[in-house]
């Protein structure tokens, strides 16, 4: 029948036509293509790519290109001369295409690359900060004025990639491993539909979500948004936001939400708080004298809006956590942040004027009727400290480096707490000579418990000039009396604090006291000792002097037996005395907590 004719002869001709195109596919250079590829990616981010090799075909239904090894120049001030390396580049090529002036990659698959990131020693620039497009060749150029091929990419994968941070300032580097990664086109605001896995600091990581095209983010007329899903061991959070070009003079602004039911940032601290720092071991100081990163700060514009259920620090647990982040113009600005701690109220806002020279940092934190054992139990740390705390401070400093900005230190910062107890687990702060002494100084009596409790605590340090003097402490525990007088110079990192603890019984006087203590050495090696030649009285002007200001310890101990009086109550009594106006609300705050001292 004909319509069986028809149907042989069209069968035929597309066969013929099918095997006419795998033979010239067969025939054809593909390495005619390397100066193509080379020219755009010139184009685009003005540096050089070298393909090693021969692009070699793979025959399918989809016939695959395989290149390799792939090179991408690194900035010419880098530590290494080539910012990507990838093993293996395979990709899928719409044939059809490049008869219109297109290429088209269905597929892309990069196997085992390897991005080498870092910034400039001074701060100035980031080797992923591309150069303007050179102008290679002359307008009037008869190449210059044929039409260049148009590159379309559809879909990515990557495997078994390393991303890795260089710190040129130490040499340090740090690395994230990425297992798998695909990036798929798709319909709606974000094109493109991204998936991760992988790890940083034996944490696994999963992302998933959709972002814009990656020209438009090399193309710095257009902006460039995101919407990510992003899950790690303890952590689960939106990160939301779009990247802004105002116009090519301006730098970029990040607009950003940052959502989630947590956050544990103390994985990724892990490596920083294993051991001490070179320059720690090196010079024997805490504080590092290294230059900090204040530069970035100049070339960013960014403002993040942050709402957390809780997050976890190395040292707290904070939940509810509302504030925004502001960088514009170098300067830095975190709050004002409200959160919850343990229960009670947390606030805090922080500043950095990285234009100022040098740079200054101010702090103001607020922490109101923080039950410390119920927060340490969500840090995993349940044998520690128990009590009700208050904390203050208010800070500001001024320099370059960790080192400068102690030195310069002013403000102070004070604490409170009610009745608790000490665990196991704080004495194990300290080194083991000096925790058994710590231990002692709260059970006079040796009296053997896992647990020391306490009455009360009143801790008070006046920062000038990078001098923080100890100006108030009072710890009360059932069976002693321990108070302390001195300073450490934050500049030389040298301590100098003295320590009387006073047992409790009946009606007891100045005149019989235990043996006083000296804190002494460094921040980064302390020492305490018995102090033999410390007398009763030169406890007294110690504590005269920088416990109490001019009305004395006498004042406070005139009748430590009674139960009516509470020596806690009399130090911040004598405290609101000296301190500003404005404090004596929290002052008088923390005062209404120990009423239970009080006779009814």
């Amino acid at each position: 029948m004909p319509w069986k004719k028809t149907i042989a002869v069209a069968a035929i001709i597309a066969a013929v036509v099918l095997l006419a195109v795998f033979w010239w596919i067969s025939r054809f250079d593909f390495n005619r293509l390397k100066p193509i590829i080379t020219q755009q990616v010139r184009s685009a981010i003005a540096r050089e790519i070298t393909i090693e090799g021969d692009i070699r075909l793979k025959i399918g239904l989809a016939p695959t290109l395989i290149a390799g090894p792939v090179k991408l120049r690194n900035a010419d001030w880098g530590s290494r001369p080539d910012m990507l390396t990838v093993d293996e580049v395979e990709l899928q090529i719409g044939l059809l295409a490049l008869f219109s002036k297109k290429i088209v990659f269905k597929h892309l698959v990069l196997v085992k690359p390897d991005l080498w990131v870092e910034q400039k020693a001074d701060g100035t620039q980031n080797n992923w900060q591309f150069d303007e497009t050179p102008n290679e060749k002359s307008p009037s150029s008869p190449q210059t004025a044929s039409q260049p091929y148009e590159v379309h990419l559809e879909e990515v994968e990557i495997r078994d990639a390393n991303l890795i941070f260089h710190d040129l300032k130490t040499g340090k580097t740090n690395g994230i491993e990425i297992t798998m990664l695909s990036l798929d086109r798709q319909a709606g605001p974000l094109p493109l539909k991204i998936k991760l896995k992988g790890g940083y600091n034996q944490t696994a990581i999963a992302l998933e979500g959709g972002i814009s095209l990656f020209s438009d983010l090399l193309t710095r007329s257009k902006d460039w948004a995101f919407d990510l899903a992003i899950k790690s061991a303890q952590s689960e959070l939106i990160l939301s936001g779009q990247l802004q070009r105002p116009s090519v003079d301006a730098p970029p602004r990040l607009n950003a939400t940052v959502k989630g039911p947590q956050i544990d940032v103390r994985p990724w601290l892990a490596d920083t708080e294993a051991e001490p720092s070179s320059t720690q071991k090196s010079t024997g100081r805490v504080f590092s004298d290294a230059p900090l990163p204040f530069a970035i700060l100049r070339n960013l514009d960014l403002q993040a809006d942050i709402d957390i259920k809780k997050v976890l620090l190395p040292h707290i647990a904070l939940n509810n956590v509302q504030t925004t982040v502001r960088i514009d113009g170098g300067r830095f600005e975190a709050g004002p942040a409200r959160a919850n701690a343990g229960g009670g109220d947390y606030q805090a806002h922080f500043n950095i004027d990285a234009q100022a020279k040098p740079p200054k940092v101010k702090a103001d934190l607020k922490i109101n009727q923080m039950n410390a054992g119920l927060m340490l139990k969500e840090l995993g740390l349940s044998d520690m400290v128990e009590g009700v705390v208050d904390f203050q401070a208010d800070l500001d400093a001024q320099g370059a480096s960790m080192a400068e900005l102690m030195g310069s230190l002013n403000g102070h910062a004070m604490l409170v707490s009610g009745e608790g107890q000490l665990g196991r687990l704080f004495f194990g702060l300290f080194d083991e000579g000096i925790a058994s002494q710590v231990a002692t100084l709260f059970n006079p009596l040796e009296k053997r418990s896992t647990t020391t409790p306490i009455e009360c605590l009143v801790i008070r340090f006046d920062s000038k000039g990078g001098v923080a003097r100890l100006s108030q402490m009072i710890w009360v525990t059932p069976d002693s009396i321990v108070v302390g007088g001195g300073q450490i110079d934050l500049s030389t990192e040298k301590i100098d604090i003295g320590i009387q603890p006073t047992p409790k019984r009946g009606t007891i006087s100045l005149g019989i006291l235990t043996k006083p203590f000296r804190l002494g050495g460094t921040l980064a090696s302390p020492a305490m000792q018995i102090d033999p030649t410390a007398t009763a009285m030169t406890v007294g002007r110690i504590a005269g002097g920088m416990l109490f200001g001019p009305i004395g310890i006498a004042v406070a101990f005139t009748s430590i037996g009674d139960s009516a009086a509470n020596p806690c109550l009399e130090a911040i009594k004598t405290a609101e005395k000296g301190v500003a106006t404005e404090e004596k609300g929290f002052l008088k705050s923390i005062g209404d907590t120990l009423q239970f001292w009080k006779k009814e």
